[in-house]
């Protein structure tokens, strides 16, 4: 939103009234920097603003649990005991991605921070995405069709629902 207009305060030019109010036969005017002259002004026209669409925490909170609803009635919501990847090889992912029937697009929700080896042996494939449990969002869940998460994970996204909204 960083289009912007000169009002009639913005434009450059004098602020001196152009002609005598009566007696020319001529419309009385102000000014010659308003919008029905050339060099004036633009009424109504675009202004610097955001275009941000505010949601409610309530319907965010909502939208996170229908989603993750949604992936657990199908079936596609994985939860282990751990996320620990011995190695920072990819083919010990490739190999755990190509066990599950019918996945295009896994995301990998961790409990705290990312581990280093489960980071290197995912950044190589397109098909496999991690987050961090507080980085979870409607969008990353619609966009993949199979969650992976540790209990830890399902801990603290559960604990992050219960808190209340403050205001």
């Amino acid at each position: 939103g960083t289009h912007s207009t000169k009002t009639i305060s913005e434009v450059s030019g004098t602020g001196r009234k152009p002609w005598q109010q009566k007696g020319l036969g001529q419309a009385r005017h102000g000014t010659l920097r308003g919008p029905q002259f050339r060099g004036g002004s633009t009424m109504h026209g675009p202004k610097p603003r955001s275009h941000a669409i505010k949601l409610n925490k309530k319907v965010r909170r909502l939208g996170l649990k229908i989603a993750l609803s949604a992936r657990a009635a199908e079936g596609k919501l994985h939860v282990f005991e751990d996320l620990e990847v011995p190695t920072h090889k990819t083919k010990n992912i490739v190999n755990y991605v190509n066990q599950m029937e019918n996945t295009k697009k896994v995301l990998l929700v961790d409990g705290g921070p990312i581990n280093d080896n489960l980071k290197l042996a995912t950044q190589n494939l397109h098909y496999v995405n991690v987050l961090p449990s507080i980085g979870l969002n409607v969008y990353s869940i619609l966009l993949h069709d199979t969650l992976v998460m540790p209990r830890d994970a399902v801990d603290r996204i559960v604990e992050r629902m219960r808190t209340p909204i403050n205001r």
